[in-house]
């Protein structure tokens, strides 16, 4: 008798979590399992004015001469505006947008960076937050989301599981430590609206999953790939597009990938080494979920590292990085961020004109921008 191997299925995971006064638990949980869930880093009243300022945002209602495309037009009670200005997914619009800041000068968020860095002094990244909407809208990002979710070359029905390590600060560049980031939803995430993937344990083996997943992928090394498109176009996926063979990668090291399952105000902070993916909703409409006439899935994307790692330079082009409504990403080339900036405001001699003023900003917000700068006038 014959016996099939069954197949890998997807599953969800819930995973615990530590109150942010946990210090202890929260390190030992990222050390073990690389991600760690700290329970409402935005308390109930927070997080319901974090989803208010987040519609000032889209409704277009707050800093109209930001220069990010941004969505147009959408109203909170009308779900066939949102079609307007801006598609599905990551939002770059967001990144200075005052639910954002919001959300990153909460004192729950700064204390669970605090708790996983061990250090107290820290600056923020200018990332951006993740909007995906239900089908109902009809924009053409959801509609091209959909169309591209199931892949032809075994990803497990998502993005392409990928690890950050050596992306950040790291031993590259003198840290003796490991860097983190974090999400947090909005709205109750999970399996059905859409969530992120995960393999719990991956951060401690990266080396061995890259060259399991070497041997499923035939690559052009002579050709140059400068976009996603080109990067895919070099790449041919050796097998039959199984989830089974994007699984085994990792479950041949006794690692599982799994979607979490995560509430609202609920912030995952992530070893930047630990491999993970954004996996598509098992219920784009949103009957499950939020319902047919709210947002599918918001989630904030964040960045936090030790101060000490910044030069003075790169806090001051921080400065002027906010005043220009630029991102600040942590896992680019700050020192190439560094310089573009200078070269591109009006102070140092450019001819980029400031949406806002650094000066004016709370001192919550430039304490996480520049804390030097807040401290030597202050």
């Amino acid at each position: 008798m014959r016996y099939h191997k069954k197949p890998f299925v997807l599953g969800e995971i819930t995973p615990p979590r530590f109150h942010v006064d946990d210090a202890a638990g929260i390190k030992a949980q990222l050390e073990v399992e690389g991600f760690v869930c700290i329970a409402e880093c935005l308390n109930a009243e927070e997080r319901d004015y974090a989803r208010d300022l987040l519609w000032n945002h889209l409704g277009g209602d707050e800093c109209s001469q930001m220069t990010q495309t941004r969505p147009v037009g959408w109203k909170r009670n009308d779900v066939t505006t949102w079609t307007r200005g801006h598609g599905d997914g990551l939002m770059t619009s967001t990144c200075h947008c005052d639910s954002m800041w919001f959300a990153r000068t909460r004192p729950g968020v700064i204390a669970g960076f605090q708790a996983a860095y061990q250090e107290q002094d820290l600056t923020a990244a200018f990332d951006r937050m993740s909007i995906n909407l239900p089908t109902a809208t009809q924009n053409e990002g959801v509609l091209q989301r959909l169309a591209s979710t199931n892949h032809a070359h075994g990803r497990l029905n998502m993005q392409e599981l990928h690890t950050h390590k050596n992306s950040y600060y790291d031993e590259r560049n003198g840290a003796p430590f490991t860097d983190f980031y974090s999400i947090i939803p909005l709205w109750d995430m999970n399996q059905g609206t859409g969530a992120t993937a995960i393999v719990p344990g991956s951060h401690k083996l990266v080396e061995e999953i890259q060259e399991m997943r070497a041997r499923n992928w035939e690559v052009e090394e002579d050709v140059k790939s400068s976009t996603k498109k080109d990067w895919w176009a070099t790449r041919k996926w050796v097998g039959e597009g199984e989830p089974d063979e994007d699984a085994e990668q990792f479950t041949s090291l006794g690692l599982t990938p799994c979607v979490t399952n995560v509430k609202a105000g609920d912030m995952v902070i992530f070893d930047t080494a630990l491999f993970h993916a954004g996996c598509a909703a098992a219920d784009p409409t949103g009957v499950t979920g939020n319902g047919t006439d709210q947002l599918l899935r918001a989630v904030y994307i964040m960045g936090m590292t030790p101060t000490r790692l910044k030069t003075s330079r790169e806090l001051h082009a921080r400065r002027l990085a906010y005043e220009l409504d630029l991102p600040w990403y942590p896992d680019h080339d700050h020192q190439r961020i560094t310089e573009q900036v200078f070269s591109q405001h009006t102070s140092q001699g450019g001819d980029v004109r400031s949406v806002r003023q650094f000066s004016e900003a709370s001192p919550e917000v430039q304490l996480l921008i520049d804390p030097t700068f807040t401290r030597a006038n202050t």
